[in-house]
């Protein structure tokens, strides 16, 4: 198992070689998805922490018990988010753009070189989580005395997005999300093109596109660009 992750770190193009001349499985594609939602799961908790805190102290302390369960709420949300985006649409996606390229092969196929190329984003889920460790308890949670005041609840949002620790925490994640998603993207390229049999040069546009895509809008959110709905 170590090998095989090592292999399709290092050589791709080789390991998916070697593994599409055997029979399809997802067993260990499938593992690798759930490992990155834990570690998104994790980190949704802990990075929900201000939110919390900032809705507890306009409600009281009746309150605060139910409001804490936004934190299990968006873990959740966050392990499906990743095994749903990362493995299930991302493939999907994947098999859509190859189809123009005439690209052959099953869907499973495909999937399974997709969650081969989700290893990068598991190592990038626990920097990101032990980043959120660091960085969030810094962050200094805006007082809101109003659940009833839709500017006060903007307004306080936009000041807890803007707190130095905050910014600095979704800038740093942000750049080893991209960091990591380029990695991924280098072994889906390869993935593609024996999965689908492909060209390396179509296998690229048909990884490029969607994570192009998505490294703008994460380096977009980092740098605030994306800002929060109905703020001035």
């Amino acid at each position: 198992m170590a090998n095989g992750v090592l292999e399709v770190l290092i050589r791709p193009d080789a390991f998916f070689s070697r593994i599409f001349s055997e029979e399809v499985s997802l067993k260990v594609p499938g593992l690798i998805a759930i490992a990155g939602a834990i570690f998104s799961a994790l980190t949704a908790y802990v990075a929900a922490g201000p939110t919390v805190k900032l809705l507890s102290g306009a409600a009281g302390s009746s309150a605060s018990g139910a409001l804490g369960i936004i934190g299990m709420v968006g873990a959740v949300f966050a392990f499906i988010f990743f095994i749903l985006i990362w493995w299930l649409i991302m493939g999907g996606v994947f098999f859509a753009i190859s189809a123009a390229f005439k690209g052959k092969g099953a869907f499973k196929r495909t999937m399974q070189a997709t969650g081969y190329g989700l290893i990068p984003q598991v190592f990038s889920g626990a920097i990101s989580f032990l980043l959120s460790l660091y960085y969030i308890p810094l962050v200094k949670v805006p007082v809101l005395t109003s659940l009833t005041d839709p500017a006060a609840i903007t307004r306080a949002t936009v000041q807890l997005l803007n707190d130095p620790a905050m910014r600095e925490y979704l800038q740093v994640a942000g750049l080893v999300t991209v960091i990591f998603l380029i990695w991924s993207a280098n072994i889906w390229i390869f993935g593609m093109k024996h999965a689908r049999e492909l060209s390396v040069r179509n296998a690229a546009i048909t990884v490029g596109i969607p994570v192009a895509a998505w490294i703008i809008y994460t380096l977009a959110t980092a740098m605030g660009l994306v800002g929060v709905p109905g703020a001035a």
